[in-house]
């Protein structure tokens, strides 16, 4: 299955600059300096980001493996697209997870909420993978 081009990043943790703290006291977020101001860490607000219909992910490359998982990061914007995916963890470690996550950006989601509105966030997921079979 191929994925359409995507505006969204992917990147590795790997690959992000070093300065992951972001200054005035922020929690860190990781990503550039400048999405700090604009995504809300997902634990500060009264409800967060989550799919509408379930992860998009490259079955395709998850087929074979007989189970692993993903620590992802997410930037959601108050209009529910997701803008940038940080792999910050695979297991078992190997570019399988990069493949398997390149449709994740298409996942529709509702946005993240404060006071009833809408926000763009950042959340940390986990994404686990389990195709064994009991026979």
């Amino acid at each position: 299955m191929q994925a359409e081009p995507t505006t969204a990043e992917l990147v590795r943790s790997e690959q992000m600059p070093p300065e992951r703290a972001i200054a005035d006291g922020a929690p860190p977020v990781g990503g550039p300096q400048w999405l700090a101001g604009r995504y809300t860490p997902a634990d500060q607000l009264d409800q967060s980001p989550r799919p509408e219909l379930g992860w998009f992910l490259d079955e395709d490359v998850l087929a074979p493996l007989p189970h692993g998982s993903m620590l992802v990061q997410l930037w959601v914007s108050a209009e529910g697209r997701i803008d940038r995916v940080e792999l910050l963890r695979a297991d078992p470690p190997g570019d399988w997870a990069l493949r398997a996550l390149v449709p994740l950006p298409r996942t529709p989601m509702r946005p993240g909420a404060s006071g009833g509105r809408p926000v763009a966030a950042t959340l940390v997921v986990e994404l686990v993978v389990d195709n064994e079979r009991f026979r």
